[in-house]
């Protein structure tokens, strides 16, 4: 008899972290599909309302929601040319991260102009733990990815720069060597 309770709890303990495991798996994926979505909607490739109407449970509204209030605004700021000039190459910068306060504030008006009672006075702690999971995934993946693109347009700033001192060298050292020549002749 002892057996077969020890053999029912662990059946039971089994079933309770699969179930576990498919909710951390879903968690995830809609962690992953928030940030797709705004990263695309940054990039021009949908609107607002499409982000929005991607989205169709009242619970993952209200994580969208809070999710578009936590991220950061204006993130990458130019410090380079993105066009060429002269003969030099510029650096565009990347714009999957470039959400503003002005979009930020439009999506959420519209979302507030479609649910205004979903969103009245929500917090963190009013998500279901599984949305609160994916909000917390999408946030750590968004600045993740924010970071390593924030490093790399860095990166390419630098070369751009590089090149810029290179060439500007080279010009100094042929227009001396030309004032040079000439004063010579």
């Amino acid at each position: 008899m002892l057996a077969e309770t020890d053999l029912d709890q662990t059946s039971a303990e089994k079933d309770h972290s699969a179930k576990e495991e498919v909710s951390s798996d879903l968690s995830a994926d809609f962690a992953f599909k928030m940030v797709n979505a705004v990263k695309s909607m940054n990039q021009g490739e949908i609107s607002y309302y499409e982000l929005v109407n991607s989205f169709s449970l009242a619970d993952e509204l209200k994580c969208l929601y809070l999710l578009v209030k936590a991220l950061p605004y204006d993130p990458i700021i130019p410090i380079y040319p993105e066009t060429p000039f002269l003969f030099f190459k510029g650096v565009p910068v990347p714009r999957a991260f470039d959400l503003s306060d002005e979009r930020a504030r439009d999506i959420e008006n519209f979302m507030k102009g479609q649910n205004s009672e979903y969103y009245a006075d929500l917090r963190l702690h009013d998500l279901d733990s599984n949305y609160l999971d994916a909000y917390e995934s999408a946030i750590r993946i968004y600045n993740d990815l924010l970071d390593k693109t924030r490093r790399s347009y860095q990166e390419n700033v630098k070369i751009a720069k590089s090149q810029v001192f290179e060439v500007s060298a080279v010009l100094v050292c042929l227009f001396v060597i030309i004032i040079t020549l000439i004063g010579i002749t």
